[in-house]
């Protein structure tokens, strides 16, 4: 079977995925190389990327496009469904994806409200017991989307001894079993925020989620809480978040995510005091490569056996073909 890794970012991964594929015809195939490459493919890994009509035009033998991990955005699952191929992705929770992207979120909150860069300075100014920094312990937070990232931060948080209050489109039984003590509507962002001093976005970026977080959200956010986004950068208007910093609606951000990856070493928000970054590695953990390459060696070997991958986002609609 022949696998094609889109992206040059797999050649840096090389060293730990050759050993892993080496029962299979492998290949990596940069942005240029991909419409020729692509067409002796049978399995095509991918990073967040566009695939749409066009490119699978050159796809004579593609079977299944397989998701290095979560986000999904830029995949035509309708233009995947009408060549017949298997859309798939990897399920954050339980392949270390979710839980690493849940620790991150955790560092951001903490060097926000524990002041972390101020601290270093005090200390190199050779003093200590300064400054004060905020404790997570009995604070309110709130966790906007209760997927599979959602869930492994609200279990953290509640562990933390915080209240946690969820927003997510669907209402299910089981966030009640989270310890979650309310749970909004996605309509209710502005009343979900109030009175949190700490609010994590963790959603997916789709048509629904595009640029929601915007002025009159941060507004309604408390003037000394922190904003954190481990999820996509695209689910937030950037000026209105600028805004919010510069007027100090809210204290702080924190954020693993942005609009241009990598931005630009200029981009203001690199340089802002009350905001801390990181170049979006969640994800990028020990537990989420082992975990996400075992998936996807999983779903290999089902298509390999004639059975359907997991987590296929087309599954329906190709059974109805």
């Amino acid at each position: 079977m022949r696998i094609l890794f889109a992206g040059k970012e797999f050649r840096r991964l090389w060293d730990i995925l050759a050993p892993a594929f080496r029962d299979y015809d492998t290949d990596v195939a940069g942005d240029d190389e991909l419409p020729v490459k692509i067409g002796d493919a049978e399995v095509l890994i991918i990073r967040p990327m566009p695939v749409d009509d066009a490119l699978l035009a050159h796809a004579g033998k593609l079977r299944m496009i397989q998701q290095w991990g979560t986000g999904t955005e830029g995949m035509n699952l309708d233009a995947c469904t009408r060549k017949g191929i298997f859309a798939c992705n990897v399920p954050s929770r339980g392949t270390g994806n979710a839980e690493s992207v849940a620790e991150m979120a955790i560092m951001h909150m903490l060097l926000l409200a524990r002041r972390f860069s101020r601290s270093q300075e005090k200390l190199l100014d050779g003093k200590v017991f300064t400054p004060p920094g905020v404790s997570l312990w009995k604070k309110k937070a709130c966790v906007i989307g209760l997927g599979g990232l959602g869930h492994s931060i609200v279990e953290r948080l509640v562990c933390l001894g915080m209240t946690v209050v969820g927003v997510n489109r669907t209402q299910r039984e089981e966030f009640w079993e989270w310890g979650l003590s309310e749970v909004y509507p996605l309509c209710d962002l502005e009343k979900a925020v109030a009175g949190c001093r700490f609010v994590i976005l963790a959603l997916p970026l789709n048509q629904e989620t595009a640029s929601i977080i915007g002025g009159p959200f941060f507004r309604s956010m408390e003037r000394d809480a922190f904003f954190i986004n481990v999820a996509r950068a695209g689910i937030v208007v950037r000026e209105s978040l600028e805004l919010a910093l510069a007027e100090k609606w809210i204290a702080g951000a924190g954020l693993d995510v942005f609009w241009k990856e990598p931005p630009d070493v200029a981009d203001a928000l690199l340089h802002s005091p009350n905001v801390t970054v990181t170049p979006h590695v969640g994800g990028v953990t020990d537990a989420s490569l082992s975990g996400v390459l075992h998936f996807i060696l999983q779903n290999i070997a089902r298509l390999a056996s004639g059975e359907t991958p997991l987590s296929c986002l087309n599954e329906r609609r190709l059974a109805g073909r």
